[in-house]
């Protein structure tokens, strides 16, 4: 194992070095046996991480007042006055039958799949599931995208 590789594994797995996984766990081991300094990257990676653990427990009082005076002044407040007449009665027929839900989710959805869809396409990354699976295939349709020219016989 060398130093990157072990930095990795550090970001990866965390500065516990005894929950790593076992192979991983044994070349880290004699990496911090012969190497002194992935020995003080550990201790400060271990010291950083104990500050950031130590600075989310210190919450007093005061931290959470402002939360508590908004919470008690949502729960006082009154509720908004609600209409007594049913949408149906005062909306326009057309109106009701076009069934207008809220559809930002869906949009949102769209959107996301559409930006993932574009990302994979455009990536030169192979597309495989799990540690020893074989590539589908690569794709690369940013030329396409970005430099669209005349389709016409033997392009595609």
């Amino acid at each position: 194992m060398t130093r990157e590789d072990f930095e990795h594994f550090l970001i990866r797995f965390g500065t516990n070095v005894s929950l790593w996984p076992q192979d991983t766990r044994a070349a880290a081991e004699a990496l911090l046996a012969t190497d002194a300094s992935v020995r003080a990257l550990l201790a400060e990676e271990t010291a950083l991480e104990r500050r950031l653990w130590d600075a989310a427990r210190l919450t007093t009082a005061a931290d959470t007042r402002p939360a508590q005076r908004v919470a008690r002044a949502l729960s006082n407040a009154p509720l908004p006055r609600q209409s007594r007449r049913h949408p149906v009665l005062w909306l326009p027929d057309w109106l009701i039958a076009l069934d207008l839900r809220p559809a930002w989710p869906s949009i949102a959805a769209l959107a996301g799949m559409a930006l993932l869809g574009f990302m994979v396409g455009s990536s030169d990354t192979l597309v495989g599931i799990g540690a020893g699976a074989r590539a589908g295939s690569a794709t690369d349709v940013s030329a396409v995208v970005f430099e669209p020219g005349p389709i016409g016989e033997g392009v595609l």
